[in-house]
């Protein structure tokens, strides 16, 4: 993962962001601050190339990198590893933009993320010449705060599916380990 060629990030960016670097010595925060600033500089510099990518990249070259839709050459779902970038990619910029804000009980807000979502389906339907009239975003959402569910996992509490999804989809759990664990009782049991 943190050794493929520069691109936003560069191999060392990845290398510090994945904690396989550390800065020691008398310059490590000085270092620390200068990868951090050149980080926000390249992701701010590559966001803003996503408007010349998205007027000028001709179709033949998206095609190759993304495939075409509803055909059998190759697919974007034949790529896990770019299919886990995109919906990280989107799962960053949501985020960053305030849509967890839409998710809280009061939805009062009305965040960034929601505008540049619906602006993003108007300029992608524009593209094939579709009139994108009407975008609703309609989110169900529940607060499960994961220092609690941690909390009675170790206490012995039973936890429901939805709390367990939370869990599973957390950083706190090894997804492989419990597939293998998943498997061996259903399949151990045969």
């Amino acid at each position: 993962m943190t050794d493929r060629k520069n691109a936003m990030l560069t191999t060392e960016d990845r290398r510090w962001l994945t904690g396989e670097k550390h800065y020691e010595g008398e310059h490590a925060k000085q270092q620390r601050y200068q990868r951090r600033r050149d980080i926000r500089d390249r992701v701010y510099n590559s966001l803003l190339d996503f408007t010349i990518l998205f007027e000028h990249l001709e179709a033949d070259e998206r095609e190759k990198l993304f495939g075409t839709p509803g055909t059998k050459q190759k697919s974007l779902t034949d790529d896990r590893e770019l299919t886990h970038g995109i919906r990280d990619a989107l799962a960053f910029l949501l985020y960053n933009t305030g849509i967890t804000s839409l998710m809280g009980a009061d939805g009062s807000s009305e965040p960034v993320a929601e505008w540049v979502l619906t602006e993003a389906l108007d300029r992608a339907g524009q593209k094939d010449g579709i009139l994108v009239e009407n975008v609703e975003l309609d989110i169900d959402a529940v607060d499960l705060p994961q220092a609690s569910l941690l909390e009675d996992l170790k206490a012995g509490e039973e936890l429901s599916p939805r709390e367990l999804r939370a869990l599973l989809e957390s950083e706190h759990v090894d997804i492989q380990d419990v597939q293998e664990h998943v498997r061996r009782q259903v399949f151990d049991d045969e």
